[in-house]
């Protein structure tokens, strides 16, 4: 039985949380557009899903809530995803510490 499509599904889950870490700004810094997309790309996720993260990324669709019950099976690899995208950009404001604060509790 091969786990690709559960990873498959792990890693949109995971890049929809993350697009609401990316945002938590208000700004999507190039670097952070940039990693998501490579990441998007890494996981071999269908065409359509790369094309619903750009047009999240650009601001032109609104962003799909995350399935955080099955993130939190993976709690760490969520965690650490999320914090090399917010340091992926070299800055981390205080938006960006408050939603990881609320994540990592919604992760438990």
């Amino acid at each position: 039985m091969s786990t690709e499509p559960a990873q498959g599904q792990f890693a949109f889950e995971l890049l929809k949380l993350l697009l609401q870490v990316a945002w938590a700004d208000d700004d999507v810094a190039h670097e952070e557009s940039a990693a998501l997309l490579s990441f998007a790309q890494k996981s071999r996720l269908p065409a359509e899903e790369i094309d619903l993260l750009a047009a999240c990324l650009a601001g032109k669709a609104p962003l799909p809530p995350p399935n955080i019950g099955y993130l939190k099976e993976r709690r760490v690899e969520v965690l650490r995803a999320i914090k090399a995208l917010l340091v992926s950009d070299l800055h981390v404001g205080t938006e960006e510490e408050t939603i990881l604060g609320q994540i990592s509790a919604l992760l438990r």
